[in-house]
């Protein structure tokens, strides 16, 4: 898509506070990977403990649509791609973002 095809999309009422350009997707592809690499890094003993400083956070976007900034839920996909690579060392995960206002305040991950 062009960069008025992207603006034109930004501008649609179903998307809530996104703003499309062409690097979105890789944008958003990029910060779900430091997510992912983050908690990686964690269960193979690399780090004690870490912080993802990514950007678009995710916090916001839910299952089957984008919010907020947000294409992809990161902290959702992160922890998916760990229970399935770390099975019994990640069976359960708390997810707890007490950044919430009142549209947004669940994070809803299936």
């Amino acid at each position: 898509m062009d960069n008025d095809e992207l603006i034109e999309l930004s501008e649609a009422s179903h998307l809530d506070s996104i703003y499309f350009n062409k690097l979105s997707y890789f944008s958003a592809k990029l910060s779900a990977g430091g997510a992912i690499e983050t908690c990686r890094s964690i269960f193979q003993g690399k780090v004690k403990n870490a912080i993802a400083v990514i950007r678009p956070p995710g916090h916001h976007a839910e299952v089957s649509s984008t919010m907020g900034f947000c294409l992809f839920n990161n902290t959702c996909i992160a922890s998916r791609v760990c229970q399935n690579e770390f099975r019994e060392k990640c069976r359960k995960i708390l997810i707890l973002d007490w950044y919430f206002f009142l549209r947004c305040f669940l994070c809803f991950c299936s």
